[in-house]
């Protein structure tokens, strides 16, 4: 651990004075999770390419970069913001292979010549741009420099050992996190939040005490529900709900049940049935519910 802290300290000097794009992949993800990041990742043809890309100056008015991989401006932006990265074509088969069922919407981009925010385990969040040649650099920085230090203790668990648990809690640390996001971000933290969620279910048969599974089982389908909560569809929300068995719903989940249902009718302005769950909540509940309310435009 100590040699890996001094690999990571030299990165951060160097990277201090030097702008030049990170070229490995690994190494990068190290230095994303040290720095509490996530990556700018472009295709190494797409980067020496002439790509335009535009800022805002300090009247707040667009300037035009022509060349935007060739400029130290946008490099001291983007290393202020991200840890970024050049991925080599030759790498290309092994990437893919890893998310060759994935989405077609996530494969697409994965393939596209736009740039690409990742986390430190290299999955995708930032979803298709609407014009890959020509990114506003300003709202792009603006929308995805994230401070990820909430999730850090995750990362690091995944990243140790990749097993049911750490895919499961990392996931659910990303959807916490979601509820204080802004609502343009918001679907695509929870959309990356599901991508561990699925990876946790395919480890689910490793959990060899049965009872133990059907709660984690119960979780996960509770977790899925959540993220239609967090893409401002409480309705749909109310309707899943309504089609558990409350009856053989586990004790330990009767809590993320009442969240659900009590933030589904604040959402919806139903305060008559949302006072019915008030009392379960705790103040942390309270606050994330308030901060995705806060943060929804209805």
């Amino acid at each position: 651990m100590r040699k890996v802290l001094t690999i990571l300290m030299f990165l951060v000097c160097f990277v201090g004075q030097s702008q030049d794009w990170m070229t490995n992949l690994e190494i990068a993800e190290r230095l994303a999770l040290f720095q509490n990041k996530l990556l700018l990742v472009v295709w190494e043809n797409a980067f020496y390419q002439k790509t335009p890309a535009i800022l805002y100056n300090e009247q707040g008015k667009e300037v035009l970069i022509e060349d935007s991989y060739n400029s130290p401006v946008i490099d001291s932006l983007v290393w202020a913001h991200f840890v970024p990265v050049v991925l080599s074509e030759d790498a290309y088969p092994d990437l893919y292979a890893k998310i060759k069922d994935r989405s077609y919407d996530y494969i697409q981009k994965f393939n596209d010549d736009s740039m690409k925010i990742m986390d430190v385990n290299g999955n995708i969040l930032n979803k298709m741009d609407e014009d890959v040649y020509l990114t506003n650099l300003s709202k792009f920085i603006g929308k995805y420099a994230l401070d990820v230090s909430l999730i850090k203790n995750e990362y690091i668990n995944y990243r140790q050992e990749k097993n049911f648990y750490s895919a499961f809690y990392l996931a659910a640390k990303y959807m916490d996190f979601a509820f204080f996001l802004k609502e343009d971000i918001r679907p695509e933290v929870t959309d990356l939040s599901l991508i561990y969620l699925e990876e946790a279910l395919e480890f689910l048969n490793g959990i060899p005490d049965e009872e133990d599974k059907k709660v984690m089982l119960e979780r996960i389908e509770l977790l899925e529900i959540q993220s239609s909560l967090l893409t401002n569809k409480p309705k749909k929300v109310l309707r899943q709900l309504n089609r558990i068995d409350t009856t053989e719903l586990d004790k330990a989940n009767e809590k993320l049940l009442a969240f659900l249902y009590f933030s589904a009718y604040r959402m919806l302005n139903d305060e008559d049935n949302a006072s019915q769950w008030r009392s379960k909540m705790s103040m942390l509940d309270l606050k994330k519910i308030m901060q995705l309310i806060n943060h929804t435009d209805n």
